[in-house]
């Protein structure tokens, strides 16, 4: 086996076990989460293989579709279900732009890692920071879509008294 194949179904078992941590009061929350980032990384990822600024050598559905079917549309929807979950919404707004760079440099660092030693992507119209700005402003905005959706501003705290 290939190592890129080895990579992949590695990021499949961690990206479904990673599914039984979503508490079940919130899989409707989940639900929409994913579905939300699934249509925005479709459109960008298309986009961006369309345009011919990067490319995915070794992937599935490759007879399907150009971009990656295990980043594009689902790990990358899953992990924004968590980011969104843990979203730091009390804090200030310094914590929160450190909470949203710790995980595009998290998103980031692997993808620079496999484009430089594997043939699961390659940069030619691209660089690191365009991946680190696009994570950025996908997961914000999918936040914002998040918390829109579900009117977290509006939740009030209850308190239960025994």
């Amino acid at each position: 086996m290939k190592v890129d194949q080895l990579i992949i179904y590695i990021i499949y078992a961690c990206t479904f076990i990673s599914l039984a941590f979503i508490p079940k009061d919130k899989v409707r929350d989940a639900s929409i989460i994913f579905l939300y980032q699934q249509a925005v990384t479709w459109f960008a990822g298309l986009l961006a293989v369309e345009l011919n600024l990067l490319e995915y050598p070794v992937r599935e559905l490759a007879k399907v579709n150009g971009t990656s079917f295990l980043y594009e549309f689902f790990s990358y929807p899953v992990i924004t279900i968590f980011f969104c979950f843990y979203y730091p919404r009390t804090s200030k707004r310094w914590k929160k732009i450190i909470y949203i760079s710790a995980f595009s440099t998290g998103l980031t660092v692997p993808e620079v890692i496999f484009e430089h030693y594997t043939h699961l992507i390659k940069y030619i119209r691209w660089e690191w920071y365009v991946t680190w700005a696009t994570v950025y402003a996908t997961l914000f905005l999918a936040w914002v879509f998040y918390k829109w959706s579900f009117k977290l501003n509006n939740r009030k705290k209850v308190l239960v008294h025994h």
